[in-house]
């Protein structure tokens, strides 16, 4: 399906669509906010369960990806940042063809954790919140993020 069949809103880009675990649970999208990022995607068949709502483990692996890298890009560490621990509640039902638009904050940094929350927002009701422990790898540093971001988003 061509990008513009999701219909993302303003500054969104398809992210890593054939790559690694995205390209499983995608396509997902960027926005790229210079010291923040958002991931979004659009709730299809693929991601609902047999209730018809989207799975809760599709909206736990975003929020996850959504707080990882965005902790990465708030703090400038290179590398990915391994999860350790997170929790989150499930606040409402998402249902097909809505779109779910992840948002996090760094709360903490110390020399060797990140802690960090965030929300899922489905057409802008949020249906997630959650708090992660991120741990600063040593060895992980193969991949820049910066260099594979999107144009950074001026509304």
């Amino acid at each position: 399906m061509p990008f513009e069949a999701y219909r993302p809103p303003p500054g969104f880009h398809p992210w890593e669509p054939g790559r690694f675990y995205y390209g499983t649970v995608g396509p997902l999208f960027l926005r790229n906010l210079g010291n923040k990022i958002e991931f979004g995607f659009r709730c299809g068949e693929k991601h609902v369960n047999a209730a018809s709502i989207c799975h809760g483990g599709m909206l736990f692996t975003l929020m996850d990806i959504e707080l990882g890298f965005n902790a990465n890009v708030e703090t400038g560490i290179p590398g990915f940042l391994v999860t350790v621990n997170m929790t989150s509640d499930f606040l409402a039902p998402v249902m097909a063809g809505q779109w779910v638009e992840a948002h996090g904050d760094v709360v903490k940094q110390t020399r060797s954790l990140v802690f960090a929350e965030g929300r899922l927002l489905a057409d802008g009701e949020v249906v997630l919140r959650a708090n992660a422990v991120l741990k600063v790898p040593r060895d992980l540093n193969d991949f820049d993020l910066a260099e594979n971001l999107p144009p950074v988003y001026v509304p």
